[in-house]
């Protein structure tokens, strides 16, 4: 039987022993690690090569949204399940953009839990079931809005600059690697980041890079693009 190799991470050593319990008592998945912040786990996920991460998304320092990107930047082929008590359509649109494929809340059973590690191993995508009705009324109602606004494009009241810089917030960069690729200060950035943000009514990164994909601001032609388009800072 092929034995499904699994790195846990969580900031609470209690919660990362429970679940090695569980998972050790399956002779088809097995911890090769655990690590206790999404830093560590990119740092032990390159180390290790699990068949899948399984992660909590609020994390003191890098936090899981982040590092599930990273993992899947460096990994593509490793898999990563959110496990968290967090059901907000913007945690789970975030992690479904950084690459996850699954996300389940902490609240669930043993079995619900060995389920979607199983499936997500198999290549299938999940979400609990409780999450997935409030995810499909968020894509419904960013729909009806787009739909509504019409031709006009919010982002037609971004910069070129601005522009540039979301597409790298959609893709996961921090300021300071932002800063790096436009060669701009650090301080720069993040007025940029303050600006767009503002034009566009959002107060969260998350926001920012799920608005980025749906608006298609995400991707190598649009990168190219904005590249081309882009002036002074």
């Amino acid at each position: 039987m092929p034995v499904t190799t699994i790195l846990i991470v969580d900031d609470h050593a209690i919660v990362r022993e429970g679940l090695k319990m569980v998972l050790d008592l399956e002779h088809d998945l097995e911890v090769v690690g655990q690590a206790s912040d999404g830093g560590q786990a990119v740092a032990m996920a390159s180390e290790l090569s699990p068949d899948l991460v399984l992660m909590d998304v609020l994390m003191e320092g890098t936090d899981g949204i982040d590092a599930c990107r990273q993992i899947k930047s460096n990994l593509p082929d490793v898999r990563v399940l959110m496990l968290t008590s967090h059901s907000a359509s913007e945690a789970v649109e975030a992690a479904v953009l950084a690459g996850a494929s699954g996300y389940l809340l902490k609240n669930g059973g043993r079995e619900e839990l060995l389920t979607a590690i199983r499936a997500v191993a198999a290549g299938e995508s999940l979400l609990a079931p409780s999450i997935t009705a409030g995810v499909l009324e968020r894509f419904s109602e960013l729909t009806r809005r787009e739909q509504q606004s019409g031709p006009s494009r919010d982002e037609d009241l971004l910069t070129a600059r601005e522009k540039e810089v979301l597409a790298l917030v959609a893709e996961g960069l921090t300021n300071r690697e932002i800063a790096g690729r436009l060669i701009i200060s650090d301080n720069t950035v993040r007025n940029h980041i303050s600006h767009l943000m503002g034009k566009l009514d959002m107060t969260r990164r998350a926001q920012a890079a799920a608005y980025a994909a749906r608006r298609g601001i995400v991707g190598p032609d649009n990168q190219s693009r904005t590249g081309s388009e882009s002036g002074s800072n």
